[in-house]
């Protein structure tokens, strides 16, 4: 059997390991959280709803990591078992919080593309009435997110049969501000913006369940550690000396407590409710 103190080296070390494991998917969620945020920016003010929750809470979650992180190192220098196991419990909710985040993102992604049709065709509605009566809104959300996107109108350049076609649906950028578009993309927007919301919760789906499983890893050594420690405490040999002093001190004060006890008296039996105390006779009495 390994020693207490080696055992207590040998995983100190292993959870040093895990928390710079820690540290990488903490950079991993808020890289992921932040790449994937920046995407649904390209749509966000016409798919307004709450399909960017998911990659906002895994990237709120890297920060919260890089802090347990620190905890765990703490814990670990100043072999601090209530810190420890904070750590661990912590770390567990986070993993639990990755779980709920992926299966989250799985429900939302079977719900398309009708959570977000709704919000297109409004969004469209409006922007017809406004292309119809100025055609120079360059900067509209549905010109920049059909320019960037490769996409036109919601199903196809059909919905623009009573209307020229945007500069935005030409593909060729060169030959965008002329009157007539020789070139311009068949998919609708709807499409588009449908798969790639697809695609981001599927990435943040997998994402949040891939770092949730690579986190789990360690909390055996966290945990593991924690109860050495323990062990550590009971066994060190100031704690054994504290023992056995108050293992020696408490039958002297127990021997104090009964030598200042008066000595027993003998009692007779007698009628009920009183009682008759036996005293020596005097010498005088026994001699006659």
């Amino acid at each position: 059997m390994m020693a207490l103190p080696k055992k207590i080296k040998c995983f100190k070390y292993l959870v040093y390991s895990y928390v710079f494991l820690l540290a990488l998917t903490g950079a991993a969620q808020i890289f992921l959280g932040t790449s994937l945020l920046w995407g649904h920016s390209v749509y966000y003010g016409i798919v307004q709803n709450k399909l960017w929750a998911p990659a906002a809470i895994l990237l709120c979650l890297g920060p919260v990591t890089f802090i347990l992180c620190w905890m765990g190192c703490q814990a670990t220098n100043q072999r601090k078992r209530c810190l420890l196991g904070m750590f661990a419990a912590l770390l567990v909710a986070c993993i639990c919080v990755q779980f709920i985040i992926c299966g989250w993102s799985l429900a939302m992604r079977e719900n398309l593309p009708t959570s977000v049709e709704i919000f297109i065709d409004d969004s469209f509605v409006e922007f017809l009435d406004k292309f119809s009566r100025t055609k120079v809104d360059n900067l509209h959300l549905w010109n920049r997110m059909q320019s960037q996107l490769q996409c036109c109108g919601v199903d196809g350049p059909l919905d623009y049969r009573r209307l020229s076609l945007p500069w935005s649906c030409c593909s060729r950028p060169e030959h965008a501000y002329e009157s007539a578009c020789d070139t311009h993309y068949k998919r609708g927007c709807l499409a588009v913006v449908s798969e790639q919301i697809r695609n981001r919760l599927l990435i943040t789906a997998f994402g949040a369940a891939i770092i949730a499983i690579l986190q789990s890893l360690g909390i055996f050594c966290a945990v593991h550690l924690t109860i050495l420690f323990g062990k550590n405490d009971n066994t060190h040999p100031m704690n054994m000396n504290r023992k056995k002093k108050q293992q020696q001190f408490l039958p002297l004060t127990i021997q104090d407590k009964r030598h200042d006890m008066p000595s027993p008296i003998n009692l007779s039996p007698s009628a009920p409710g009183q009682r008759v105390l036996k005293t020596a006779l005097p010498p005088a009495m026994h001699n006659k």
